[in-house]
């Protein structure tokens, strides 16, 4: 991270130190199988006690050496040596004493300097309460003393710690204060974290077209700063991770891990390490997980960041879990439970004990299990995570069916499926926008591009017209000189046409090139708004897609006196055939069944999927008789088209089918009384046996 204001002598003086203590750290032999950057940090961390011991007794006389504003200047230039090489604890000592000398001294940039560097220590060490009463103090402190810099910076810290608490409205309210003040000030860097910060909070809330472009124009400043370049790479990487274009997301977390090699941050790289880990275990790829989230693990430890601990030992666990490693995840999971206790952070806590749960349950212990899951969403604010809850409902459905209970595992089993078919679109609908968020930002550098030719051009223009105006004015100078200069612009003439082709070539080019970015965006768009409207598995409309059509259906009905029926359609028995021939042969039943019901079906009618194995179709203008004899056909149809579908020729396949007819309804009857009156029908249907058609009477 290292954002705060650190003293330049201070880096310098920790590479003078680490030259001079070669002897004491020949003494400490390197284990060739250890981490390279993990020793590293932990040569730092004996470097530092080294020169502490070295430079304590020193500490009461150097005021009367050097005065008061040496020795403020003394401690500043300890903290910030301390702070290069990640000993907190000791950078702290001596920071809070060049701050309390300074305000002392009435000296407040030295106190605001060490201030800012304080708060950098309390949120890399996980101590919010710290670094929100320094940031307040820093910005009382800033406001007397008219220190913007140091007012953007309190605005910086305090928008992080409101983030790392859950408070999204205030974090942004500080990062755009602190934007604005970067910006006004003209400081690159501080510039680039402002951004980035309120990028994250976008992710967050799930605007990310909106983080997207934030974090490009992060990445513009800090390609050009290469100033915690890693960082801004890292969260590109989350947001295409999220995004679910995975080849994107591993391009961009290669390249931060890259920088972060060079740069030799040690909480940057531990950082961008741990994220990485934690992609691998969700893409399945648990060895190379393990290996990232150890490695990772060591630099953490050896430099005292709790929050990155507990994340590093939490993906540990989940990577060693996926290796089918039972004991050695039980014993990492529990301990990031602790450590998400210690910091109180929800999401630590929830993803620790939902991966208990699962090793609880692969060792068959499904009552345990469930307590644990229990346990993990006792807290309303773990359930925001739905990908989580995803996973959670999943193992619920194995749960309940363990212990017995097959209605629940259906109901978890439902919730699961809704989840990640709202997951599904809002996936779809973020990718869209980012895509049209990528084509607004292309068409306005092509629009600059071709602005910028046109002015090339009609430069040239001018210039050509302006020779050509001279011609009469040497006309005058003599005939000779006339005929000489009229060769002489010529041929200038004839460069500038040159010229000219060459540029309308270009423009031409950027035009065609434009032209087909629109056409390969529009294609990508028709492909996602197809990909969130239709099932996946059958090709017809899905839900959401299916009941908004039905809605405006009823709405038309209404308006102009028109008439519809509803179907809901249910194939019989159809966990029997799922349990007996498997999810694929269940699969293929619902396809071939759909295809099916499109045959008998008439071109303006409507068919889609309503959930699991529940479909409905929409006929219009239909009176109830006849409507039941359409639904009789289909019925029969379908049983016919699947005689003998399945393996064996045991199990025969069936429909039962609900009808309810909107005019037999009452006239302020909605979307839902319709639903619910043919479910009534297809219950009917059901406890009459099942393979039947019943029609719904008000």
């Amino acid at each position: 991270m290292k954002a705060g204001v650190i003293l330049p002598l201070a880096r310098w003086l920790a590479c003078a130190a680490l030259a001079l203590s070669t002897s004491v750290l020949a003494n400490n032999p390197v284990d060739p199988a250890a981490y390279p950057r993990a020793l590293a940090a932990a040569d730092s961390q004996r470097l530092a006690a080294v020169i502490e011991d070295n430079l304590a007794p020193l500490a009461p006389a150097v005021p009367a050496i050097i005065g008061t504003r040496g020795a403020i200047t003394f401690e500043r230039l300890l903290g910030g040596t301390f702070l290069a090489l990640d000993s907190y604890a000791t950078a702290e000592k001596h920071l809070r004493r060049a701050q309390t000398m300074a305000m002392a001294f009435d000296d407040p940039d030295d106190a605001a300097a060490s201030a800012v560097s304080r708060g950098e220590i309390a949120i890399l060490t996980g101590n919010y309460d710290r670094a929100e009463s320094l940031s307040n103090d820093l910005a009382q402190l800033a406001a007397r003393a008219n220190l913007p810099w140091a007012q953007a910076t309190a605005e910086e810290y305090l928008g992080v710690v409101a983030r790392r608490r859950g408070h999204l409205d205030e974090a942004q309210a500080h990062a755009q204060r602190a934007l604005a003040l970067q910006r006004a000030l003209g400081l690159a860097p501080g510039t680039a974290t402002a951004l980035s910060n309120l990028g994250t909070l976008a992710r967050d809330r799930g605007d990310y077209a909106t983080a997207l472009d934030l974090f490009r124009q992060a990445l513009a400043i800090r390609e050009r700063t290469d100033d915690q370049l890693e960082l801004t790479l890292r969260n590109l990487a989350l947001i295409y991770r999220d995004l679910g274009d995975d080849a994107t997301a591993r391009d961009y977390f290669g390249r931060a891990l890259d920088v972060a090699r060079r740069h030799g941050d040690s909480a940057n790289y531990a950082a961008t390490l741990g994220t990485w880990a934690g992609f691998l275990v969700d893409a399945g790829e648990f060895a190379p997980a393990l290996a990232a989230a150890e490695e990772s693990l060591a630099v953490s430890s050896a430099i005292g960041d709790r929050p990155s601990v507990g994340f590093d030992v939490l993906n540990s666990g989940r990577a060693l879990l996926g290796l089918g490693r039972l004991d050695e995840a039980d014993a990492r999971l529990h301990e990031a439970l602790a450590i998400g206790r210690e910091l109180n952070q929800h999401e630590i806590l929830a993803h620790s004990q939902v991966s208990l749960a699962e090793a609880a349950l692969a060792r068959g212990d499904a009552a345990q299990a469930g307590r644990l899951v229990q346990a993990a969403f006792a807290d309303p604010q773990a359930a925001r995570y739905k990908p989580l809850m995803v996973e959670v409902n999943e193992l619920r459905e194995k749960i309940a069916t363990a212990i017995g209970k097959p209605a629940q595992a259906l109901q978890y089993a439902h919730a699961a499926a809704a989840l990640r078919e709202d997951l599904l679109g809002t996936r779809a609908s973020r990718r869209l926008a980012a895509l049209e968020s990528q084509y607004a930002r292309t068409a306005a550098d092509q629009q600059l591009a071709l602005a910028n030719k046109e002015n090339q051009l009609q430069a040239a223009r001018l210039a050509q017209q302006h020779l050509q105006r001279n011609y009469g004015i040497i006309a005058a100078a003599g005939l000779g000189a006339v005929l000489l200069l009229l060769a002489w612009r010529f041929l200038g003439v004839r460069r500038l046409n040159r010229a000219l082709a060459v540029r309308n070539a270009e423009v031409e080019s950027q035009r065609s090139a434009l032209s087909q970015a629109n056409e390969r965006l529009q294609q990508q768009a028709d492909e996602l708004y197809q990909a969130a409207i239709n099932d996946p598995l059958t090709g017809i409309s899905n839900r959401g897609h299916l009941l908004r059509q039905l809605d405006a259906r009823i709405a038309d009905c209404r308006r102009h006196g028109g008439d519809l029926a509803l179907l809901l359609i249910d194939f019989d028995h159809f966990k029997h055939i799922n349990d007996t021939h498997g999810h694929l042969s269940g699969d293929r039943v619902l396809v071939a069944g759909v295809q099916a019901l499109r045959q008998w079906l008439e071109p303006g009618d409507l068919l889609g999927r309503y959930g699991g194995e529940e479909f409905m179709a929409v006929i219009a203008g239909k009176r109830a008789a006849d409507a039941v004899q359409i639904a009789e056909r289909l019925r029969t149809h379908v049983t016919n088209a699947l005689e003998g579908f399945l393996p064996g020729g045991r199990d025969t396949v069936t429909i039962s089918v609900g009808v309810a007819v909107l005019s037999h309804l009452p006239a302020s009857a909605r979307l839902e009384n319709l639903i619910e009156a043919a479910d009534k029908a297809v219950y009917a249907a059901k406890s009459a046996g099942r393979d039947c058609v019943m029609l719904h009477v008000a």
